[in-house]
Order: C-alpha cells, then structure tokens, then sequence
C-alpha cells in the first residue's frame, strides 16, 4: 500500500510539472513584461528540458548581456554558437562579452568570425562587433586593418568620442587597448581620431595644428603627408621625409613613398626605398609584395615572383598578392600558373565583398 502511494504521489508530482512549450510560453511573457529575473528562472528551466533549444540560449544570453553579467552571458553564448556555428549575432555577442571579460583571444576569434560570416553593417551589432573587432586588431599590431574598419563603412557616421580614441590609435600605432591609455594618450589619440574621422580641408588644418603641438610626436607626419597625398604630392612625400629623419625605419612611410614612385612610374627610385622596406620589416607581406611588385616593372622577373611568393606565403590571404603574381608570371610566360593566380585572386576578392 505504501509503494502504491509513493507512485500515486510521483505521478501527481510529474503532471503538475510545466512542460517545455509551458515553460518556454512563460519565460517569453515574463521578458516581454520586464520580469527579467522571473524570465531568467523559466528560460533556464524550459533549458534543463530542452538543451537544444538555441532561441533559449540566445534569449538568456541576450538578458544577461543587458543586465553587464558578461560572464554569464558568454557562458550561455558559448551554447548557442556550439548549437549553430552560423548564428552571426550570438558569435558577435559572444566576442563583445568574451572581450569583456577579458579573454581577448577568443573574442577576437569570434568577432572575426561573425565579420567572415556576414554580420550586416546596418545589423544593430554590426558596429559595436567592428569596434570591439578593431581594439583587438589594434592591440595585435594590425592597425591598417583595425583603421579600415572603423573607417570604411560607407553609413558610418563617426562622432562617438570612443570611435574617435579607437581611431586616433591606429594613426598613432598604439598597440594597447583604450583602458590601457595614459590620460595624455587618450587625449593625443582622440584628437588624432578626430582629423583622420574630419573631411580633408578640415583634417589638413587639423593635422597641422597637432604637429605644431606635438613635433616629436612618431606617426604625425606621417599622417599629415597622407592627408596632403591627394593635394599637394610634394608637400606629402616631404612629411614622409620627415617621418624618416624621426625613424629611419619607419615602414608605412617607405611603402608610402615607394607606392607614390611606382604611380610615377619612377621605378628605379621606388627601388631603393621598397629595398628599405624589407630591410626595416622583413617579415612584413606588404614589404615583400610592394618590393615584388617594383622588381617585376623593372623586369626583373624571377627576383619578383620571388619576392611575390615569399609575401604570399607569410599572407596567404592577400588578393593584390595573386593579381601581381598573376601579372608576374604573365610576363615570365606561365600561362598556366597566371591563370591559377588570377582564379585564386578572384576567389578572395569575391570573398571579402561579401563580408
């Protein structure tokens, strides 16, 4: 009698117990009506029934990102994107509360993969992903890549006081994270930020004031001769003179001056300064592919495609590497060889425009 009791009392136990849809029904009421904590317990609940239920683990996620429990939020991320490899914006918030917390490396592993993947520049994360995605780009070094980002897309309109730090960074090649700056780098920074966000009559001027304040400043001149390059060729390859006079090494001055020299087709000068690029970076792609590039029109061919192949290598990923190589090996006669060049060209270019 007592064991018929026991499981009478279990199975009234269990059909008082709410089902998945119940659950689910409940936690989806409970947010709607800002009852986050409630929410919380009935989408962890509906969970423990069901743990393959990604919009779950997306709507816990999303309200513990909301409530700063980044720790929490990557937790539930972590299961969403281990569901779905493809969720663009659960990698996105993933990374975003994975920086927070500061495990750098793998949010720049997500946030790199939700900008691969797709993440849409009008999504409502698309420019928060790119900002946390350039900080991390920048404090790796990558500073042309983390200013393209912040930089180029066509919509953005860049007045955020945080943009303008972030971009003033990568101008001034400061491998560090914003709440890594020293008061007076984040003010130099922002400033720099905000001449390279100004259109270019404004960030002429701009620049010029901050070289009249900061003289010795590395990198000013630099960018200021990139803001004359259009305008004023001469007065911009002077700046970069005097970038080098500051630092005879100084690699995106030499690129800079050898890609002037190639557009005047003064190869043999070009020669010299893309010889110093390799000297002064020589695990740098760019420099191998820029000193290529200058041997390849002075028909030096095989000491080119050397230098092309050994930029390939260290860059696999590089369109403009496959289109010079394929020009290259054109003119060496390998048809063949050009032809995979121009595909494998294609393919990446195709590739990054669907980003």
């Amino acid at each position: 009698m007592t064991g018929l009791l026991i499981l009478a009392f279990l199975q009234a136990t269990q059909a008082q117990a709410p089902s998945f849809g119940q659950l689910a029904a409940q936690a989806a009421e409970a947010r709607k009506a800002g009852r986050e904590s409630d929410a919380l317990r009935l989408y962890r609940e509906a969970l423990r029934l069901k743990p393959s239920w990604t919009d779950g683990w997306w709507n816990l996620g999303s309200i513990y990102y909301e409530r700063e429990d980044f720790a929490a939020a990557r937790d539930a991320f972590r299961k969403l994107v281990a569901l779905d490899q493809k969720a663009v914006a659960g990698l996105a918030l993933l990374g975003i509360s994975e920086y927070k917390v500061r495990d750098y490396d793998a949010a720049l592993e997500h946030l790199d993969t939700a900008r691969r993947l797709g993440l849409p520049q009008d999504h409502p994360l698309g420019d928060a992903a790119l900002y946390y995605l350039a900080l991390l780009l920048t404090r790796q070094g990558q500073f042309d890549a983390a200013a393209g980002l912040l930089l180029n897309a066509p919509e953005r309109k860049v007045i955020s006081p945080a943009v303008w730090v972030a971009v003033g960074m990568t101008g001034l090649r400061l491998a560090k994270l914003p709440e890594e700056l020293t008061p007076a780098e984040r003010s130099l920074a922002q400033a720099v930020g905000r001449a390279m966000c100004a259109p270019e009559a404004e960030a002429t001027a701009m620049m010029r004031d901050l070289l009249m304040a900061h003289p010795d400043q590395s990198n000013l001149h630099y960018l200021y001769g990139m803001v004359l390059l259009h305008g004023d060729t001469r007065a911009a390859l002077d700046q970069f003179h005097q970038e080098l006079q500051r630092d005879p090494r100084h690699l995106p001055s030499l690129l800079a001056i050898v890609r002037e020299m190639e557009r005047q087709s003064d190869f043999d000068q070009a020669l010299v300064y893309a010889q110093r690029a390799v000297q002064a970076a020589p695990e740098n792609f760019a420099a191998h592919a820029i000193f290529g590039r200058v041997l390849v029109s002075l028909n030096r061919l095989a000491e080119g495609i050397r230098e092309l192949e050994l930029a390939k290598t260290i860059e696999p990923g590089s369109p403009q590497v496959y289109f010079a190589l394929a020009s290259a090996y054109a003119k060496q006669g390998r048809a063949e060889d050009a032809e995979k060049a121009r595909a494998e060209f294609l393919r990446l270019k195709n590739a990054g425009s669907g980003r």
